[in-house]
C-alpha cells in the first residue's frame, strides 16, 4: 500500500462541501418524523484508507463548518468517529493501519481500529487466505465488526464511500450473474447494516431500550408546553380525571382475538374450537425498530473527483494492490476489463447508470400499486403473540381501456401478466409479517400462489388451482370458507416444523455456579438481565434467570403438553386451555416458543432443595475421572483430606460446613459440584426436557416467577402495514366511539366508582334558559 500517483482525468473538479451537503441530505431520510432531539451527535464513518474512504473523511469534517445545525437522519451532526477495520490477510497491515489512523488524525478525526480474529471465525491454525470464500468472510466480518462499533458510540448513522464507479461494477456483476430489472438497481443509498442480522441493537432494533436509558438518541416525548397543552385540551373536552377514568374503564376496552377474524362467518369451522369461558387477553408484546443504517452519499460522485477532492485539500490516501489482481475477486476482473478495454456502447458507464435509473423508477412505481392494492385488503387480525394474521384479499377487476390495441389478446394478457405481479408484490408484503426467514421468495415464485388467492388473474383458459392450504417461505396459507364454498378470508401462520428439520433452538448460559455453591437456592442471586437473542427469526428474547441449568428456548411440542398442563394450577390450566383453543388452533399452538431446561428444576422452586450430600457430590468430583468404560475411578494425582477420614462419624450438616470453610477444600467442592451439574445435564440429553413456561401466553408452572423472567419482543415490521391492520371495516367511526366512552363515563357516574373532580362549566343558554323559569 503507498501513495497513489497524482493521475486525475483534466476535466474532474473537487467535491464542494455544498454539494456534499446537498448529496447528504437527499440520502439521509428522517428515520423517525416525531423525534424532537436538538442535540449534536457523531456520525460514524467507513474508512479504509483508499481515496473514496479519505475524501469522505474530509468532506464529513466540513458539516459542522458549512452548517452547524445540518441534520442526518433526525440529529444534528457532531464530529465524525472514523472506524478503521484490521482485516489482517496480507504482511503489513499493522503498519498500513497505522498511517491511515495518523492521516485521520491529521483531519481532527477520533478513530478505532478493529482486529478480525481469523482463529476465532475459522478455528485454530487455518489460513484464511486459503479459504475459497474469504472476500465474503471478510465483508461478513468487517460488518459486524462497524456495528459493534456504532452501537457502543450510540451513533446509528454509518456512512461508506460506495460511488459511482463501485455502483457501475456491481451492476455490470448482476448482468454478468443474470439478474433481473430488481437487481439491476445497484447499491441503494440507504439501508440497513448488512450481516448482523442475530445482533440486537444493530440490526432493525433497540429503539425501545433506547427509550427506557437515561439519556436517549432518540426523544420522541413532547416537552413541558406541549404536554401541557395537550393535558389542558383533554380536560377540557371530558370534565373529569382522566387517570381515574382509564383505570375503570380499561376492563370494558374491546379487545380483536382470532375469534372476531372468524365473525363474518356463520359458521365457526374446525381453526375455532367453542368454548363456554372466555379467553385471557395475551399479553402486550411491543415490536423492535431502530438499529444502525448505512447511507452512501458518494454514489452520484465518480472516482475521479474524489480524487481530485483530495488533491485539492492535500489529503493522503493509500492504495491496495490487492485491488488491482484481476484473479482475485470478481469485482477486480470487471473493474480491469472496463478501465483497459473499450465496451460496447450499450456497456458503457453512462447506458448503464441510465437503465439503472429506469429500473429504479419502475420498481418504485410497482410498489405504490402494491401498496394502494394493499389499502383496499382487509387486514382485521395480526396477532405478534401467536404469529397469525387474517387478511380478506381484494378482488382484481381488469380496468376497461378504450384503445383498440388493448383489446387484442396479446394486450390482455400483458395487463394480466402485470397483475400478477402486482398481486404477488402484495402476498410478498403480508408473508414478510409471519416468515421466519430473512431471504424471502422473489414475486415471480409467488406465480400459483397468486392464482389460487386471485382466481380472476387466472390465465385465459386455464383453470385456476382450487383453494387448498399451501406452505410458502416459511408461512402457511389456510383457507377460511365462507359461501358457496370459496375462501372468505386467508389464515397466515408460521408453517409447522416438519419432521426431518431441526428445530430452532436459543440457549442461555446459567447463573455461576461460585455464587450458588454453599447456599440455599432462595438465596442464590442473579448475573442481571442477559441480552436479547433472536429466535425463530420473529422473536426478541432475553431472560432473567436464577435457576441453576442451562435454559433453551425451543417449539412447545405436543409431548410436552400434557407433563405442562399436569404441573399447572387449575385456574391457569383453565386459561391455557382457552388460550390455545382461541388464539392458537389446531398445530399453531405447536410453533409457539417455549422455555425450556434440561434440569429438573421443581426441588428448587417448591422444596428450595439442590445440592446433593457430600456422599453424593465426591461421586462426581474432580478428584474423580471416568475411565474408558465410562466408571468413575480415583485420579493418579489426588491427595486424600485428612479431615475426610471421619466423614462417617460426624452429621453430613457439620461435615459440609467445614468443607465449605476450609479453603483448602474450596475449590476441589467447586469443582466437584460443576462435574456433579454436568453429569446431571449428560444424562437429561436423552430424556425429555422440562417445560417450564410460554412467554407469549404468559402461562409459566407455579412458582417460577420468583426463579426465572423473561421479555420478549417482536421484530421489526413494516409501520405501513402495522397501519393497514389498523384499519377494520368493521370498527366503529369516532362519532362513535365517543358515544360510547359517554355511555360508559355515564354509567360509572351513575353507579358511584368515580366521582367528578373538575366541575363543567355552565353555558349561557342553560343560564337564560333557568331565568326564563
Amino acid at each position: 500500500m503507498g501513495t497513489l500517483p497524482p493521475v486525475v482525468h483534466s476535466t474532474a473538479r473537487a467535491i464542494a462541501p455544498r454539494e456534499f451537503l446537498d448529496a447528504l441530505h437527499a440520502t439521509c431520510n428522517p428515520r423517525f418524523p416525531y423525534d424532537r432531539g436538538r442535540s449534536h451527535k457523531p456520525i460514524a464513518l467507513a474508512i479504509s484508507g483508499g481515496v473514496d474512504s479519505m475524501a469522505l473523511a474530509y468532506l464529513s469534517t466540513k458539516i459542522r463548518t458549512t452548517d452547524h445545525w445540518f441534520k442526518v437522519a433526525d440529529h444534528p451532526v457532531s464530529n465524525p468517529v472514523a472506524f478503521v477495520v484490521n482485516h489482517d490477510l496480507r504482511k503489513g497491515m499493522v503498519e498500513e493501519v497505522d498511517q491511515v489512523i495518523k492521516a485521520l488524525r491529521g483531519l481532527k478525526i477520533f478513530a478505532y481500529v478493529a482486529k478480525i480474529d481469523w482463529a476465532q471465525v475459522l478455528g485454530k491454525g487455518v489460513d484464511p487466505n486459503t479459504v475459497p470464500n474469504i472476500e465474503t468472510l471478510a465483508r461478513q466480518q468487517r460488518y459486524r465488526k462497524l456495528g459493534t462499533f456504532a452501537r457502543n458510540c450510540k451513533t446509528m448513522s454509518l456512512l461508506t464511500a460506495h460511488h459511482e464507479d463501485d455502483q457501475y461494477e456491481t451492476i455490470l456483476m448482476r448482468l454478468l450473474s443474470g439478474h433481473g430489472y430488481r437487481g439491476l438497481r445497484g447499491m441503494r443509498p440507504a439501508t440497513d447494516i448488512p450481516e448482523c442480522y442475530d445482533m440486537h441493537g444493530i440490526y432493525q432494533s433497540g429503539f425501545i431500550d433506547d427509550q427506557r436509558s437515561k439519556h436517549p438518541v432518540w426523544n420522541i416525548y413532547p416537552n413541558r408546553a406541549e404536554r401541557t397543552k395537550i393535558l389542558r385540551a383533554l380536560r377540557d373536552d371530558f370534565h373529569f380525571d382522566l387517570a381515574t377514568f382509564a383505570e375503570k374503564a380499561e376492563p370494558m376496552m374491546w379487545r380483536t382475538d382470532l375469534k372476531d377474524a372468524f365473525s363474518a362467518d356463520q359458521d365457526y369451522d374446525e381453526w375455532i374450537a367453542r368454548s363456554n369461558k372466555p379467553a385471557p387477553p395475551l399479553p402486550t408484546m411491543d415490536f423492535e425498530d431502530g438499529g444502525v443504517m448505512v447511507y452512501r452519499p458518494l454514489l452520484h460522485f465518480s472516482k475521479d473527483r474524489l480524487i481530485a477532492t483530495c488533491l485539492e485539500n492535500n489529503v493522503p490516501w493509500f492504495e491496495d494492490h490487492t485491488n488491482k489482481d484481476p484473479t482475485l475477486t470478481m469485482r477486480n476482473a470487471v473493474r480491469q476489463m472496463w478501465k483497459n478495454h473499450r465496451l460496447p456502447e450499450a456497456l458503457q458507464k453512462p447506458a448503464i447508470l441510465r437503465l439503472a435509473e429506469r429500473c429504479r423508477k419502475r420498481v418504485a412505481f410497482e410498489e405504490a400499486e402494491a401498496d394502494r392494492l394493499l389499502q383496499s385488503a382487509l387486514v382485521p387480525h395480526f396477532e405478534p403473540s401467536t404469529g397469525t394474521l387474517v387478511v380478506q384479499l381484494p378482488k382484481f377487476r381488469l380496468p376497461r381501456v378504450s384503445r383498440l390495441s388493448s383489446k387484442s389478446p396479446e394486450g390482455r394478457q400483458k395487463r394480466l401478466d402485470h397483475h400478477r405481479y402486482i398481486a404477488a408484490l402484495l402476498l410478498r408484503k403480508l408473508i414478510s409479517m409471519v416468515t421466519p426467514e430473512r431471504e424471502l421468495n422473489q414475486a415471480g415464485q409467488l406465480d400459483h400462489l397468486a392464482s389460487m388467492l386471485f382466481p380472476s388473474l387466472a390465465q385465459d383458459g386455464v383453470e385456476p388451482p382450487p383453494p387448498k392450504p399451501y406452505v410458502i417461505c416459511g408461512v402457511h396459507f389456510v383457507p377460511m370458507m365462507g359461501p358457496n364454498s370459496q375462501p372468505f378470508r386467508w389464515l397466515l401462520t408460521r408453517a409447522p416444523y416438519a419432521s426431518n428439520v431441526p428445530r430452532p433452538r436459543t440457549g442461555f448460559w446459567a447463573p455461576n455456579i461460585r455464587g450458588r455453591w454453599g447456599k440455599k437456592p432462595h438465596q442464590w442471586k442473579t448475573t442481571g438481565w442477559s441480552g436479547f437473542k433472536l429466535y425463530d427469526g420473529r422473536y426478541w428474547i432475553r431472560l432473567l434467570s436464577r435457576l441453576p441449568g442451562n435454559l433453551h428456548v425451543m417449539p412447545f411440542e405436543a409431548e410436552h403438553q400434557k407433563p405442562f398442563k399436569d404441573a399447572l394450577d387449575e385456574q391457569s390450566k383453565n386459561d391455557l386451555a382457552a388460550m390455545l383453543k382461541r388464539y392458537a388452533p389446531g398445530k399453531i399452538r405447536y410453533t409457539l416458543p417455549g422455555i425450556y431446561s434440561r434440569v429438573d428444576v421443581t426441588g428448587v422452586i417448591q422444596r428450595d432443595e439442590y445440592w446433593p450430600d457430600i456422599e453424593e457430590l465426591d461421586k462426581y468430583g474432580a478428584l474423580r475421572k471416568r475411565n474408558a468404560d465410562g466408571q468413575w475411578e480415583i485420579r493418579e494425582e489426588a491427595v486424600e483430606n485428612e479431615e475426610s477420614k471421619d466423614v462417617e462419624k460426624k452429621s453430613s450438616d457439620t461435615v459440609e460446613q467445614e468443607l465449605l470453610h476450609s479453603s483448602a477444600s474450596k475449590r476441589a467442592r467447586l469443582l466437584q459440584a460443576k462435574a456433579w451439574e454436568d453429569d446431571i445435564t449428560e444424562r437429561r440429553t436423552d430424556n425429555p426436557p422440562q417445560l417450564l413456561a410460554l412467554p407469549t401466553l404468559g402461562i409459566h408452572i407455579p412458582g417460577l416467577e420468583d426463579w426465572l423472567r423473561w421479555e420478549i419482543r417482536y421484530r421489526k415490521l413494516d409501520p405501513d402495514m402495522l397501519l393497514t391492520v389498523k384499519r377494520r371495516k368493521f370498527m366503529p367511526k369516532r362519532r362513535k366511539v365517543r358515544s360510547q366512552i359517554r355511555i360508559s363515563y355515564r354509567h360509572i357516574l351513575l353507579s358511584g366508582l368515580i366521582k367528578l373532580r373538575y366541575s363543567r362549566p355552565v353555558r349561557r343558554r342553560e343560564v337564560l334558559k333557568s331565568k326564563s323559569k
